[in-house]
């Protein structure tokens, strides 16, 4: 992937911030028979040394498909909910201020020697905790990534910049971790209403669902995204302009594309969850008054059509990541978003 509007930076209509994460590699169908030497009990999904590879290459498609805006060739690699946000990058790229548009091309990497590899012994994904480096990182950034396998490869399907240690992972008895369903419970917290939690934020500011969500930089910076959300408009206009969010709803995929409301869950030491999920939002800007109009901005013109519209809704895809305890209230460890589409 290319670059991201991270939650820990505050959202201006139609003009993603940027945060440089990464894209995936490919992997044959065949990569569990690696994993061991025959032993019997429970085996990896693929083995340690070849999720290494598999990252290794990664960081190499993902470079060189950023370099020439290649969604076909990106799309080969990446999946999901992030290859819906790294599609819109590329389209949005020549709206991106000329900085970001350089810094964006510029080669970065995973340390792949450092990476945390958590391989289940089942399913389809794995997740991996790994240092990144690179133009616009910073000494002991982190990004979590999931790998999920389709069509005989592994593609890479989640990448969130971490804010703060991730939590440890607990391993069974073969010493393989525990892959959580997504319609889980962990104490109190269902982990497939998590994205509801984080849509809350942008839409009532967290009073409602989101109040399960504990403070954090995550938290505050998604929360300013709706308590800033008037701040376009002028105080002589007020009264004629709103601003408000919106949850994600099924009208939606004509607009954009259907969502991912994929949920990676592995179970912490500590009787808790690490979770990476997808959540699904709108901005939605829109004049009082007959005869007023809404003027779109550079990105979310390339979408909307209408020169002068009454409105514009923007649609917004946001990847995150979660420590669910077993007691008490889910810290959010990252979130990236990215505008994906307009109407």
């Amino acid at each position: 992937m290319g670059t991201t509007k991270s939650a820990v930076s505050t959202a201006a209509a139609g003009l993603a911030a940027l945060v440089l994460t990464a894209a995936c590699s490919g992997g044959s169908d065949d990569d569990a028979g690696d994993a061991g030497d025959g032993a019997a009990g429970p085996r990896p999904v693929l083995s340690e040394a070849r999720a290494r590879t598999v990252l290794e290459n990664y960081v190499e498609a993902n470079n060189a498909a950023n370099a020439e805006l290649d969604h076909g060739a990106l799309g080969k690699v990446e999946g999901g909910a992030l290859f819906q946000q790294s599609r819109a990058q590329y389209r949005q790229f020549p709206t991106y201020e000329k900085k970001y548009q350089k810094r964006y091309k510029k080669p970065f990497r995973y340390l792949a020697d450092r990476a945390n590899y958590h391989i289940p012994a089942r399913g389809d994904w794995y997740m991996v905790d790994a240092p990144v480096a690179g133009p616009g990182y910073h000494e002991g950034d982190r990004s979590l990534l999931v790998f999920q396998r389709a069509g005989g490869t592994w593609k890479n399907v989640a990448s969130v910049g971490i804010q703060g240690r991730v939590p440890e992972v607990a391993h069974g008895d073969a010493g393989l971790p525990t892959v959580l369903p997504a319609d889980a419970r962990v104490g109190s917290t269902a982990l497939d209403g998590l994205d509801d939690a984080v849509n809350d934020l942008y839409v009532s500011g967290g009073r409602k669902e989101g109040r399960l969500l504990a403070e954090s930089e995550v938290r505050r910076n998604m929360v300013k995204d709706h308590t800033t959300r008037r701040d376009w408009i002028k105080p002589e206009h007020d009264g004629y302009f709103e601003t408000e969010f919106e949850t994600e709803n099924r009208k939606w995929d004509e607009a954009y594309e259907p969502a991912f409301p994929d949920v990676f869950a592995l179970r912490t030491a500590d009787g808790g969850a690490l979770a990476v999920f997808n959540s699904y939002d709108a901005r939605v800007d829109f004049a009082t008054r007959p005869g007023f109009h809404v003027i779109p901005g550079d990105a979310t013109r390339l979408y909307v059509e209408e020169e002068e519209p009454p409105g514009v809704r923007e649609y917004y895809a946001v990847q995150n990541a979660a420590y669910v305890p077993a007691d008490g209230k889910v810290e959010q460890l990252g979130g990236e978003v990215e505008m994906i589409g307009a109407s």
